[in-house]
């Protein structure tokens, strides 16, 4: 039987379309509990997250994606976490300064698959740059960053949004100077469809959007700014900035270095659709699953279904994680019997979430 993913008829995915994971993945290892004892199923996607798991201790992390290209930039940051320093990882990702990060992929693409070494291999300007730093939606966030935040804020505004303390400060700044008329109107058009769709996310993305990517970010955006601390806010601070400068994500900080590299045995990888690899695994098996966003891209008939086969190969007690953007998918009722949305603990901890942009995060427990 051929097991096929709805989007894959309507999406190209020969690019990088994300070089790095724009989930908290601290809030994930919250909302999965990963633990020594599980078996995790990962969207693979930069590998980030899918990283993060495995150095949360889990027994097995299967990561699948439909993308080759996403698989590519896992095989390489696993072959990274295998042969380089803490330091030398961040050179490679781009986040260090680096004059050597050719070198530094030659020392990892040994430990490459063929298919991710021929990858690698036709870009080596994605390499000199960075390997986290040039995927599809982080150039359109780079746009966003070089041409419409110049037109926006001053540059003293920028530097104020990370200094000031408390939240009555943040709030102050962002009433009198961040939400202005010409701040509104221009995001109301970089993050509009068109733009999104040419530039960004590919449109067959939000073909099932029951509101604007602006207005879901409209109302995220204060909890951001005001609300959390700008200084802790590693994604916040690369749409700002560029870089990260007092906060990294979970994976790419020095005290998980080790735990990663020490339990890399545990993952695996495939590229697949999600539908095909769940077909390979048994009943009851599966203990927590990271999910990211992929069920903005289903109908509800196809998430349902989805779900279903999720329910089927995950043990009694397991978690489902999963964001909504602009699209709203939760338990359906019709699986009311064989799940539990954990909806208090998923409101405690997107309050925390620092990837801003999502407007619900979902936590559900088979049962």
């Amino acid at each position: 039987m051929k097991h096929r993913t709805e989007i894959a008829a309507k999406a190209s995915f020969g690019e990088v379309r994300y070089s790095q994971c724009w989930e908290d993945a601290d809030v994930l290892l919250s909302a999965a509990n990963v633990t020594a004892a599980d078996t995790c199923l990962s969207i693979a996607s930069a590998g980030d997250n899918t990283l993060a798991m495995v150095g949360a201790g889990a027994k097995r992390v299967l990561a699948a994606d439909l993308s080759a290209a996403q698989i590519a930039c896992l095989e390489l940051r696993v072959a990274a976490y295998r042969c380089l320093s803490h330091g030398e990882l961040l050179e490679l990702l781009g986040q260090n300064e680096s004059v050597s990060r050719q070198q530094l992929y030659q020392r990892c693409r040994n430990h490459l698959s063929a298919d991710a070494r021929n990858f690698w291999d036709a870009k080596p300007e994605e390499v000199r740059r960075g390997i986290a730093q040039g995927g599809r939606f982080e150039r359109y966030l780079t746009i966003f960053r070089r041409v419409l935040l110049p037109m926006t804020q001053r540059r003293q505004t920028l530097r104020q949004l990370f200094e000031l303390e408390t939240e009555a400060e943040r709030q102050a700044l962002y009433d009198s100077n961040w939400n202005n008329r010409r701040w509104r109107f221009l995001c109301f058009l970089f993050f509009g469809q068109a733009s999104l769709g040419r530039f960004g996310r590919d449109p067959a993305f939000t073909r099932f959007a029951d509101e604007s990517v602006w207005g879901s970010l409209q109302r995220r955006l204060p909890q951001a700014l005001v609300v959390q601390d700008p200084a802790a806010n590693p994604y916040l601070q690369w749409i700002i900035k560029g870089r990260f400068e007092t906060a990294l994500p979970w994976s790419w900080r020095a005290e998980n270095f080790n735990r990663i590299r020490d339990n890399l045995d545990a993952l695996e990888w495939q590229c697949d659709s999600i539908e095909a690899v769940l077909a390979t695994i048994p009943d009851n098996t599966l203990t927590c699953c990271n999910l990211s966003d992929i069920f903005e891209y289903m109908s509800q008939p196809a998430y349902e279904s989805l779900l279903q086969e999720l329910i089927r190969a995950s043990a009694t007690g397991a978690r489902l994680v999963y964001w909504n953007v602009v699209v709203s998918r939760s338990r359906p009722a019709s699986l009311s019997g064989s799940l539990r949305s954990l909806r208090a603990l998923a409101k405690r901890l997107h309050a925390k979430d620092k990837a801003f942009f999502y407007r619900d995060l979902v936590i559900e427990e088979v049962v």
